[in-house]
């Protein structure tokens, strides 16, 4: 019990800093758009959101972060958390260079990192490799896609389709990967909202587990 309670207030501890966070970067940044997204799977329940923001809009200063919780209903103790920040510089157009790191359930991790992205009609793409330098030789290559084409003329409704995938290897293993995780949705988007059926996957490099988690998300851009 003094165990579960020490966890419970490590938890809150840690959601009120990330809070925290996010609501000065928000003010900092003064920009929307940051989507929140709530999943209610099968297995587990989860929330994420992620942020991309410059400090205006000609600067080459910019901030990327990435939240998400996951709980499963069997077993709370089992809950999983990261928290993502890297502070790049765009060195040419769509080429960003920074570094920053992750927090987890295992402590934090620094990262240098080497991003690209674009957007090209109704696609948005977001892809970076990273180098862990206290953890050498491991790396993470990560990627983000949304495509929201127009459902109908008057542009109130919109498809929505997102993947978020990550690769987390190791050079000293032949590129054997620690582990992988795929988030995909599909559903619709209206006024701001983002709703419909997902599914999380996720790889366990050396054990032969892959949970997945089935549900629906409902995302709402703030």
């Amino acid at each position: 019990m003094k165990k579960q309670s020490l966890y419970l207030k490590s938890c809150i501890r840690t959601t009120v800093i990330i809070i925290n966070l996010i609501a000065i970067y928000q003010t900092a940044f003064a920009q929307r758009d940051i989507p929140v997204e709530v999943f209610a799977g099968h297995r587990a329940f989860a929330h994420q959101m992620y942020m991309t923001r410059y400090l205006d809009s000609t600067s080459r200063f910019g901030y990327f972060g990435y939240l998400r919780y996951e709980t499963p209903y069997s077993d709370r103790d089992k809950s999983s958390f990261t928290g993502q920040s890297l502070f790049f510089y765009d060195v040419a157009k769509g080429v960003s260079v920074g570094g920053g790191g992750y927090v987890t359930n295992d402590g934090f991790m620094p990262q240098i990192a080497i991003a690209y992205s674009c957007n090209i009609g109704d696609l948005s793409f977001t892809a970076f490799g990273s180098f862990e330098p206290l953890r050498s030789p491991n790396s993470e290559l990560f990627v983000l896609m949304s495509y929201s084409p127009r459902l109908t003329q008057k542009g109130t409704w919109h498809l929505f389709a997102q993947f978020i995938g990550s690769y987390n290897f190791n050079y000293g293993n032949k590129w054997g990967y620690n582990f992988a995780n795929q988030y995909i949705r599909l559903g619709v988007s209206h006024k701001g909202w983002q709703f419909g059926p997902g599914i999380d996957l996720l790889q366990i490099g050396g054990t032969g587990s892959l949970p997945t988690n089935i549900g629906i998300f409902l995302r709402r851009l703030l």
